[in-house]
């Protein structure tokens, strides 16, 4: 990885040396807010400011995101989309499409159900009866629209009557009978706060996300930083990223370091 570039790796604690004594327990108490409203207070902020940093260069600042976000968040609505409701989503061939139905489908105040098209039918079928989403977006999973009409849609923050307390993500383990992990939006946002604390990203950084849960990409963007976006279809390496893109800072799990 080259110099200068911060790294932060998700996973337990490595055991505990006896004669150390136990880290101390966080006190820090954040007040409670949405996981979405900072992030389009920050596009309000610095509209011009690149959001997203494309494989090749290409940028897309934060005002074009977050009107891209709102149009079809707007369109998400219209189908039903609201707090207390589900949407599925499945993977984009582009990555930038799948940040900004992220960013769409929590904007409407909807939690979002990743899906994952290498599922057995049955246990998918088994998801999708237990969330019941109002719908599915995304590629390779059966009953996905192929996209949403968003071009008469106001690009402007909709409304919802969303609170701390919703649903951000319904996420399930790999294999076997699934078993639902239900992250609402302050464990969300205190998660990020924590982050923040620890490894404290601004304006002018770039930061590159490996294997992480959808909702850390979330945490860059309400700090002025950008979300270095790989393309999934072209073979490469970190370093060759960092040195392309002007990567700043790496987020990653360890099992997208281990991984072939």
């Amino acid at each position: 990885m080259a110099a200068g570039v911060r790294e932060a790796v998700l996973g337990e604690a490595p055991a505990a040396v006896p004669e150390l004594p136990p880290l101390p327990r966080r006190t820090v108490r954040y007040p409670a807010t949405t996981a979405v409203g900072p992030v389009e207070a920050q596009a309000a902020r610095t509209p011009d400011a690149p959001a997203l940093v494309l494989a090749g260069g290409g940028t897309v600042s934060y005002r074009e995101l977050n009107a891209s976000a709102n149009r079809l968040a707007r369109a998400l609505a219209a189908r039903g989309a609201r707090p207390g409701t589900v949407v599925g989503l499945g993977p984009a061939r582009r990555p930038a499409e799948l940040l900004t139905t992220l960013l769409a489908v929590v904007k409407s105040g909807a939690a979002y159900l990743p899906l994952d098209p290498a599922d057995t039918p049955g246990r998918r079928e088994r998801l999708l009866a237990e969330n019941a989403p109002v719908c599915v977006l995304g590629e390779g999973v059966p009953g996905a629209l192929d996209g949403l009409e968003t071009a008469g849609e106001l690009p402007t923050d909709p409304p919802r009557a969303l609170t701390p307390q919703h649903l951000l993500c319904v996420g399930y383990g790999p294999g076997g009978r699934p078993t639902a992990v239900r992250l609402t939006h302050a464990e969300a946002d205190r998660r990020v706060r924590e982050l923040q604390a620890d490894h404290p990203l601004g304006p002018g950084d770039r930061v590159l996300h490996l294997g992480l849960p959808l909702w850390e990409y979330l945490w860059p963007l309400r700090t002025g930083a950008a979300v270095v976006l790989a393309d999934p279809w072209q073979e490469g390496e970190v370093g060759a990223l960092v040195r392309e893109l002007g990567v700043t800072a790496v987020r990653v799990a360890p099992g997208a370091l281990l991984g072939g």
